[in-house]
C-alpha cells in the first residue's frame, strides 16, 4: 500500500532531520535544482527554506499530508471491500470502521490544516476493543494526533481493518 510507505518515508525524514542527519544543505537547499522527466522541467529556487526551523516545519507538514493521504486511502480500501458506513454503530467493526470514515473526511477537505467535520451521529466514544477513542467533542476543532490516541493509531486501524 504505497500511501502508508509514504507515510513511513515522511516520519524517517523528519526523524532524521530532527537528529541533525538530514539538513537542508545536504539536499542542495542554496542551489537551484534542475529535474526533468518526460517533457516536464521543474526548476527549484535557490533556497526553498529561510531557516533550519523552516525546513523542520515543512518536514513535519509533509508528514501531516502523508498521515491524510493513508486516512483516504485506507477509506477507499473500505469502500473496495464492499463494507458499508454503519448505521447505527454498534458492532466493533462498525466501530472501526466509522471511526476511519472520520479520520478520512479530516484530510479529505483539507489535507495541510485537517478539521473535523462531523455529522452528529459520528460525535461518539468508539470502542475498539484494545482503546476507546473520544470524539464526542472535536467537532469543528483542528485534527491533532492525540485525538485518535496517537500517530500510531491509524496502522493499527489498517492492520484491523485489512490485515497488512
Amino acid at each position: 500500500m504505497t500511501a502508508f510507505t509514504n507515510l513511513d518515508l515522511a516520519l524517517k525524514l523528519l526523524a532524521v532531520a530532527e537528529d541533525g542527519q538530514l539538513t537542508r544543505a545536504s539536499i542542495k537547499d542554496g542551489e537551484p535544482i534542475t529535474w526533468q522527466s518526460g517533457k516536464s522541467l521543474v526548476v527549484l529556487p535557490d533556497q526553498s527554506f529561510s531557516s533550519d526551523d523552516d525546513f523542520i516545519l515543512a518536514l513535519q507538514n509533509n508528514v501531516t499530508i502523508a498521515f491524510g493521504a493513508a486516512a483516504i486511502t485506507l477509506n477507499v480500501c473500505r469502500e473496495e471491500m464492499g463494507i458499508k458506513l454503519p448505521d447505527p454503530i454498534d458492532s466493533a467493526q462498525d466501530h472501526l470502521v466509522a471511526l476511519i470514515y472520520q479520520i478520512r473526511n479530516c484530510f479529505a477537505h483539507d489535507i495541510a490544516e485537517p478539521t473535523w467535520v462531523m455529522a452528529q451521529r459520528y460525535q461518539r466514544v468508539y470502542d475498539l476493543g484494545y482503546k476507546q477513542i473520544d470524539l464526542s467533542n472535536v467537532n469543528g476543532r483542528p485534527f491533532e494526533y492525540d485525538d485518535i490516541g496517537g500517530l500510531d493509531t491509524l496502522a493499527v486501524l489498517r492492520q484491523r481493518m485489512i490485515g497488512q
